[in-house]
């Protein structure tokens, strides 16, 4: 994907998250597709049109839930120079290794995502263990399919071979 596909392709992501995703809950949890983009482009962007990127939309994902504003921006921020400085050093055509940096990009979102919940709804961090566990494991799930799904489309696609 080239970098204004991408580009549509996230905001439509965001569209699709805060829009459809909002209503679909799994129990009590809520899969972040947006982390997966977020990862997935990080692969293929250059890292400062990523990071411009991703922080307008974390603001935008931000101006839907004003009680957490400024904590997507935050995160996607975050995982997005974990990214950069985790990417120069294993090799991402390995299967395990995606796996690996899509199950730390979760960990810190949602381990941020507890510490900020706790602040703000004045809840303990022990009550909230069992929600962070869950969503950690349903999100890695998920973002594993999708970036996958991307990957696989993008071999596709821009696969020399086929031209």
């Amino acid at each position: 994907m080239n970098s204004i596909s991408l580009t549509i392709f996230s905001f439509l992501s965001l569209y699709y998250q805060t829009l459809v995703l909002n209503d679909l809950y799994l129990g009590y949890y809520l899969p972040n597709i947006l982390i997966s983009i977020l990862i997935f482009s990080h692969f293929y962007l250059h890292v400062n049109y990523h990071t411009v990127l991703f922080f307008l939309i974390g603001i935008a994902l931000d101006c839907s839930n004003p009680i957490l504003f400024g904590f997507n921006t935050f995160s996607f921020l975050t995982i997005s120079y974990l990214i950069t400085l985790i990417k120069n050093h294993i090799d991402l055509t390995v299967f395990a290794n995606k796996i690996a940096m899509i199950a730390v990009c979760n960990i810190v979102f949602y381990l941020l995502y507890v510490v900020m919940a706790s602040i703000v709804y004045q809840q303990t961090i022990l009550a909230l263990l069992f929600t962070f566990i869950m969503s950690f494991i349903i999100n890695t799930i998920c973002s594993l399919v999708i970036i996958s799904i991307l990957d696989f489309l993008r071999m596709l696609k821009f696969d020399p071979s086929n031209e």
